[in-house]
């Protein structure tokens, strides 16, 4: 990212905070003024006081005006650095909001090509990079800068002749930092690239450990982990060192000038000591600033990547909503007409799928693993688009549908039956926010999970952790369940949702969904088949073609694809 683009979308989070960080700004000039005046001050009071004709009266009135300096200056520094941290935060919230607000609305295909851990990265790592430039590095850049100009302007008032030795070192400190910016850069962006990847291994192994015990998997991991660490510490390494070395190197030339000066003004110059005092006082405070100003493209650099990572989530395309349509209702008639679906050019997944779901119909998905059930209902929510073809509810081409508006009517269950880390009755009533309690415990019944849930502390405000860790496999499913008979719509999907109940509550649950039947389009997607067969309408689907439709003895009938499947099932018992 250009630095000027940079500036500009940072701007566009400071502006609502300009007031503040100008005057953290003007607080920090005035600090600097007051802190670039003690050199002349020390000069006064050493060639007033240190002389046979001082008095106390002089002693008093120098030492009251050395300290109101000083306090004055250290007083607007805390308030410039109070309202520059304020405002450093605000910015950090600002896009931090600004990026999750974009990750929930991405594409489906966003995340199925990032890891986790790399869009971790970006929302803690990147955003600290440029909020610090936001404030704390503006203000320590402005600082030094007055700092350096206000000297500066002082010492050539002082003595223009032997301050034009300090002409020279501007040019060699610009020729320093040029050389080791493109080191710099290189370095920000692998050690942001380690950054993610350890993120994205934390979590794996957070949410896997587990299943990384199970395999004895350990060294490995930790032998990953090590590698990633290695290469983060050797990175980092190289970025401090180019940093240190642009510092060092410009700290050796300013000491090459202070050297001079001492020489030629205690040689050439006519002086008194007072006046040395107060130039050489002025000309050694000038270097902490100087070695700030050069030290600036360190973190301006690490700013500029991390300004391309967050800035370039942002600005990625959300997913399609092109659709105005809304409706109140909806009696659940789906039509697939030829859709063509491929994640990329290489793999095809739906060739030709046309199929008619009439309204209040119990339709079911089955075959073998990836042959594309559970594409057709991302396609059919619009969590991926079609290559080709068109999908309508109700006579309406789905994607003329306001996006909300269409998945309002759609109640979802898949197989990893996902919760938050929330109460169990938050999980139910997942943005349902006017639904009632008693619909709550309607929904917890109807999925049976009403039993466990009552024999629990906390009931329904049981916290059920991280993806409901501290439940089940199968309480978790029911809880899913519940959730989708609580949004009650007139649209039930049900991808393998019953796949972790025992068999007396799947066939519980399965009679309460046997009894929407009539009233609602039911969707099954299911690999045991025990769980299809009074289904209305059975599709097979092979290799992304529907191969077979019809009723559970009609297919049997057929002796082909289903048939095959169902006795493989049923005769390997």
């Amino acid at each position: 990212m250009q630095f000027k683009e940079f500036l500009k979308r940072l701007f566009s989070y400071l502006k609502e905070h300009l007031g503040k960080l100008i005057l953290s700004s003007f607080l920090m000039i005035v600090a600097s003024a007051m802190e670039s005046a003690v050199p002349e001050l020390t000069g006064r009071i050493v060639d007033n006081l240190f002389t046979d004709n001082a008095t106390r009266e002089t002693a008093f009135i120098f030492s009251i005006g050395l300290f109101l300096i000083m306090f004055l200056g250290a007083l607007f520094s805390i308030a410039s650095f109070a309202g520059s941290t304020w405002v450093s935060n605000k910015v950090i919230m600002d896009i931090r909001v600004d990026m999750f607000s974009k990750l929930i609305q991405l594409p489906k295909t966003y995340f199925d090509n990032k890891a986790s851990g790399d869009i971790l990265s970006k929302l803690t790592y990147d955003v600290e990079q440029i909020a610090a430039t936001a404030s704390s590095v503006w203000l320590d850049l402005l600082k030094s800068f007055v700092t350096v100009l206000i000297l500066l302007v002082y010492l050539f008032y002082k003595n223009w002749q032997l301050s034009l030795f300090l002409i020279v070192l501007f040019p060699l400190i610009s020729l320093v930092v040029f050389i080791t910016s493109s080191r710099m850069k290189k370095s920000s962006i692998e050690v942001q690239k380690t950054m993610g990847s350890i993120n994205s291994s934390l979590t794996e192994n957070i949410n896997g450990g587990h299943i990384v015990k199970l395999y004895g998997a350990q060294d490995k991991e930790r032998a990953k982990f090590f590698d990633l660490l290695k290469n983060l510490r050797q990175q980092k390494f190289k970025l401090e060192m180019t940093g240190a070395f642009n510092t060092d190197i410009n700290k050796i030339l300013i000491s090459i000038v202070l050297s001079l000066v001492v020489y030629i003004s205690s040689v050439h110059m006519n002086m008194t000591a007072g006046e040395f005092l107060a130039y050489f006082t002025a000309l050694a405070m000038m270097v902490k600033p100087i070695k700030n100003l050069s030290g600036f493209n360190k973190p301006l650099q690490k700013a500029l990547i991390a300004g391309e990572s967050v800035f370039g989530l942002i600005d990625l395309p959300s997913e399609n909503n092109n659709g105005i349509q809304e409706k109140s209702i909806i009696r659940g008639e789906i039509i697939f007409s030829k859709i063509n679906f491929s994640y990329d050019k290489n793999k095809t997944v739906l060739t030709d799928f046309s199929l008619k779901i009439q309204p209040g119909e119990t339709v079911a998905f089955v075959g073998m693993t990836g042959s594309g059930k559970s594409t057709v209902v991302d396609l059919l929510t619009r969590l991926y688009e079609p290559s080709s073809g068109q999908i309508t509810i109700d006579g309406t081409d789905i994607s003329d549908f306001d996006i909300f508006n269409l998945r309002s009517f759609i109640a979802y269950v898949d197989q990893s039956a996902l919760l938050f880390n929330n109460s169990i009755k938050e999980n139910i009533k997942l943005g349902q926010d006017n639904i009632s309690d008693k619909q709550i415990v309607d929904a917890a019944k109807a999925s049976l999970a009403y039993d466990f849930i009552n024999n629990l502390d906390d009931k329904f405000d049981f916290e059920v952790g991280e993806n409901g860790v501290r439940l089940s496999g199968g309480q978790r499913q029911r809880i899913a369940l519940a959730r989708a008979f609580a949004k009650n719509a007139p649209i039930l999907i049900l991808d393998e949702a019953t796949s972790a109940l025992d068999s007396k509550t799947e066939k519980d649950v399965q009679a309460f969904i046997n009894k929407l039947s009539g009233n609602k389009t039911i969707i099954l997607i299911a690999h045991r088949l025990s769980t299809v067969i009074f289904a209305d309408k059975i599709v097979f689907i092979n290799k992304g073609r529907i191969t077979e439709v019809g009723k559970h003895s009609e297919l049997l009938d057929k002796k082909g694809d289903y048939y095959n499947l169902f006795n493989s099932q049923f005769n390997s018992k």
